[in-house]
């Protein structure tokens, strides 16, 4: 039985055994706490030298070592000194080390992340489960990602170097797949992305170094789809021909989107309706304004409305716009904004016009030939009958000679004015179809002049008219590449007008080079041609029912074919003329150098 004592233990260490002496460890202990140490002085009586931690003794944690001190003749342990040390704190310390270390093994093992330890060589040391289920496999012995070559480049050496300085670093998105090392796993490429940081102890050097791993397919397809949608889209609003915008609902209506397409539609950028509040109403026109500002709220009313109005473009023209606006609400029936689209509608417009102008002048136009083909019966019987009529009248064999060459005379008059009509009528016909044919020749226009005033010259002496011819140029100079019968029909039309229309005073006609033009001109002194009529005489069939010229015979198709006839040539021919002042006809064509081209 082990017994304190108060020898040479005592004695060595200065210490007062009164308390103990002669007791037992059992006595003083107790018989729990001995039993559970008993070994221990077992084993140091027997020669050895003995620790034991953690003996719980009275609410305290000590340590003790047990060491043989003194023994006898016979060599055995007569005394064993005992040295105790109170470590309940130094045990509190390491238990809180203990819980955080398994803590930290806890969050290391069960964290959704993948997290890979690497040793201050950059090879594999340690990996938690999430690491197991994103790679399937821990990286061989031999693998380093400081040392190996294969796997530091696409910047990975400089981004470790910026880890070994303490910086923490994003690495790029990577593909891996399992099945390329190891076929037992299935084909499934996942995209990974990695973070690694540094480990550094209190003493300042490098611990461990960590890389956290994620799984992010799901995130980069849906990044992939989102960047494809984006494209779409932008690929949908740069090409339609509709512009998309949005406002708020409150007034100005202030842009807060608007399509990048809308400089191919206004020529304008979407800076300059996104930062400017009135930037849209002012380019609406003037006359349509009002009328858009006023509408405008009616979305609020019926959740869409739709208006036409004129915008001004960047170069300063106006288009028609089509603009349907949307209300757009909340799961409160709150409103949110406005969107809406844009579209040009300018041609639809044109058309709708100039379907309306057609249908007026095709009604027109089938009113002047319903007059004419009206008019076309009188106009062909006249004649005829007067060549019928006469025609029988020489069969009276009482006829005296006289009055035969009167009537004789009268005929041939009448074949002219049919011959005319009909003339008149296969040239209009051919003109209508397109089968009016050019025969380009070198003209001396003096020369034509001058047949015309001896051809006319009769005519207008019968009835008191002065005929005046100006001829400008000298003939090696008054040579024109034209059609020279159209030429001829054109101004022999003219006077032949001109002479029909003036009962006193004169007729004037010649030419004058004008630029790279021979202009050309009719003047008379005869009825005239008001403002409201000038415009539609040259037109087809306009001589009827015109009431300008009621009283005077002819078809109404010379001034049309002159028409034609000049805008064949290149030409183009206008009227100046007061009513009851008489009139003056003028038409153009190129010069030779011109015409050629």
């Amino acid at each position: 039985v082990s017994v304190f004592s108060e020898g040479k233990i005592a004695n060595r260490y200065n210490i007062n055994t009164d308390q103990v002496k002669g007791k037992t460890i059992q006595e003083i202990m107790g018989d729990g706490p001995y039993s559970r140490l008993k070994s221990y002085y077992d084993r140091a009586f027997s020669g050895e030298t003995v620790e034991y931690r953690d003996f719980l003794f009275e609410g305290r944690n000590f340590a003790m070592t047990l060491r043989p001190l003194t023994r006898n003749s016979n060599g055995e342990v007569t005394e064993v000194v005992g040295i105790n040390q109170d470590i309940t704190e130094i045990r509190k310390s390491e238990i809180e080390t203990q819980k955080m270390n398994e803590l930290l093994n806890s969050i290391i093992e069960h964290n959704p992340y993948s997290i890979q330890i690497l040793n201050t060589e950059g090879y594999h040391i340690r990996e938690n489960k999430a690491f197991l289920e994103l790679f399937k496999t821990v990286p061989d012995d031999g693998w380093s990602i400081l040392k190996d070559s294969q796997i530091t480049g696409g910047g990975l050496n400089e981004r470790l170097q910026r880890v070994l300085k303490g910086e923490v670093v994003e690495t790029p998105p990577i593909w891996y797949n399992a099945h390329l090392a190891d076929q037992k796993y299935p084909d499934n490429p996942v995209c990974i992305g990695s973070v690694i940081f540094p480990v550094f102890f209190a003493g300042g050097g490098l611990q461990f170094i960590v890389l956290m791993h994620e799984d992010i397919t799901e995130r980069m397809k849906a990044q992939q789809a989102l960047q494809e949608s984006e494209k779409r889209m932008h690929h949908l609003l740069s090409t339609n021909p509709a512009v998309i915008y949005t406002s708020e609902v409150v007034s100005p209506y202030k842009w807060t989107f608007i399509s990048e397409n809308v400089p191919n539609l206004a020529g304008y950028s979407p800076q300059d309706f996104l930062e400017n509040d009135n930037f849209w109403s002012d380019q609406v026109h003037p006359h349509d304004r009002q009328k858009v500002i006023d509408e405008l709220p009616m979305v609020f009313e019926k959740g869409c409305h739709l208006m036409e109005y004129r915008f001004r473009v960047k170069n300063g023209n106006y288009i028609w716009i089509l603009d349907e606006v949307k209300l757009i609400c909340d799961d409160k029936n709150n409103p949110m904004e406005l969107i809406g689209y844009w579209i040009d509608i300018t041609k639809r417009k044109e058309a709708a016009r100039d379907l309306v102008l057609a249908k007026d002048k095709a009604e027109e136009s089938d009113r002047l030939k319903s007059a004419f083909l009206a008019n076309m019966s009188h106009e062909i019987r006249t004649p005829m009958n007067g060549i019928l009529g006469f025609a029988d009248l020489l069969k009276d064999p009482q006829l005296t000679g006289e009055e035969k060459e009167e009537y004789v005379g009268i005929i041939r008059q009448s074949g002219n004015r049919l011959l005319n009509i009909i003339n008149d009528l296969i040239n209009i016909s051919k003109i209508e179809s397109g089968q009016m044919d050019m025969k380009l020749e070198e003209t001396n226009i003096n020369e034509q002049l001058a047949f015309l005033t001896q051809f006319f010259e009769a005519e207008t002496k019968q009835k008191g008219l002065q005929l005046s011819v100006n001829c400008f140029l000298p003939d090696q100079q008054a040579i024109i590449n034209a059609d020279k019968e159209k030429l001829y029909a054109i101004l022999t039309n003219l006077i032949k007008n001109a002479i029909k229309f003036t009962d006193h005073g004169s007729i004037d006609f010649g030419y004058r080079l004008n630029g790279r033009y021979f202009e050309f001109y009719v003047k008379d002194t005869g009825i005239g041609i008001s403002k409201n009529m000038q415009h539609s005489v040259l037109e087809r069939f306009i001589q009827v029912n015109s009431g300008f010229s009621s009283g005077y015979e002819g078809a109404g198709l010379g001034l049309s074919i002159s028409k034609a006839y000049v805008e064949m040539l290149g030409g183009k021919i206008w009227i100046e003329s007061e009513l009851g002042e008489g009139s003056a006809f003028y038409f153009t064509v190129p010069a030779f150098e011109e015409n050629e081209k």
